[in-house]
């Protein structure tokens, strides 16, 4: 269950992402610099190490929700999803994310959608695991949201756009101010399908944003819902390999 919004401008884009999960689930660690074979990225991550947000220092992104839709389990043990985005970190353009993605054992991985996007070419790209094939959407560089939930998917995604799509007409609509208030939001209502989400098991349990502008990739993370506040995590990252289109 998460909520992703995308908004790209003149110097590069912004994004941010509601991360749902059941009140169960072990606290993420915040967000950290990893360098490996000459990439560097950031991203926050579970403690078993899976991740489902990065930006690298090529200024591409990826993001993975949960696809509920797809009411299938895979056969035998299952893998974490949070291993897709941690396999693909390194990666310096949509093209070597679609190689290595179908290069990747995905059978004993649950439905997914991956968001990426690599800025320089202008590409904004969502790959879809239904368990039987990866099927790519391409997606025009302009502002997007993408929606998931397993309370009612279907649903959820037709309140949340509702409120998006309203939201599009105030006057600070695309400002980070904008964004951060759109992702505390319990329009309709405070609930399932609110953008900042609570249900007795399960709510919104942090709050991902990521801007990329001027060669510089900065990412803020603030563990706990959106509308309680609390301590921002933050981590820079050079956009060292980043090659504008």
């Amino acid at each position: 269950m998460c909520t992703v919004s995308f908004i790209p401008n003149s110097r590069g884009f912004s994004l941010a992402m509601n991360r749902d999960e059941l009140l169960t689930r072990p606290t993420a660690l915040p967000p950290q610099v990893f360098a490996s074979n000459g990439c560097c990225s950031v991203f926050p991550r579970e403690p078993t190490g899976g991740t489902w947000i990065v930006v690298n220092d090529a200024g591409v992104w990826l993001t993975l929700i949960n696809w509920h839709r797809v009411d299938r389990l895979p056969v035998g043990e299952i893998v974490s999803r949070g291993e897709v985005p941690k396999a693909l970190a390194e990666s310096d353009s949509i093209r070597e994310i679609t190689i290595k993605l179908n290069r990747l054992s995905l059978t004993r991985i649950r439905p997914f959608r991956l968001i990426a996007c690599e800025p320089g070419e202008k590409q904004l790209v969502e790959y879809g695991w239904d368990l039987e094939q990866v099927k790519v959407q391409k997606h025009d560089w302009k502002p997007n949201h993408w929606f998931s939930s397993g309370h009612d998917e279907k649903q959820a995604e037709y309140q949340r756009a509702q409120i998006c799509q309203a939201a599009w007409h105030q006057p600070s609509a695309g400002t980070l101010e904008w964004l951060r208030d759109l992702h505390r939001s319990h329009l309709p209502e405070r609930g399932p399908f609110s953008i900042c989400m609570h249900q007795p098991v399960a709510q919104t349990v942090s709050y991902t944003e990521v801007s990329v502008s001027d060669r510089v990739a900065v990412m803020r993370y603030q563990p706990g819902s959106p509308c309680a506040g609390g301590k921002i995590y933050e981590a820079t990252l050079a956009l060292n390999r980043y090659e504008a289109g």
